[in-house]
């Protein structure tokens, strides 16, 4: 049987997340990462987007603001 990784791979896709920089939009883009997508993030407050684009490109997610 598979596991979730293989059943999810998302390795060359783009997700686009809107409401990214917190809450619900930040857990989303942080598993869409994890699976292998690049992530476009949208939010309305620069700041925390900009914060949150650091701390998951840390992780080795590619992030476009």
């Amino acid at each position: 049987m598979s596991n979730l990784s293989d059943l999810f791979d998302l390795t060359g896709k783009t997700a686009m997340v809107t409401g990214g920089s917190r809450g619900l939009g930040l857990q989303i883009s942080q598993a869409l990462g994890s699976y292998g997508a690049n992530l476009a993030l949208i939010a309305r407050k620069a700041n925390q987007l900009e914060e949150t684009c650091t701390t998951i490109a840390s992780d080795g997610i590619y992030v476009r603001p």
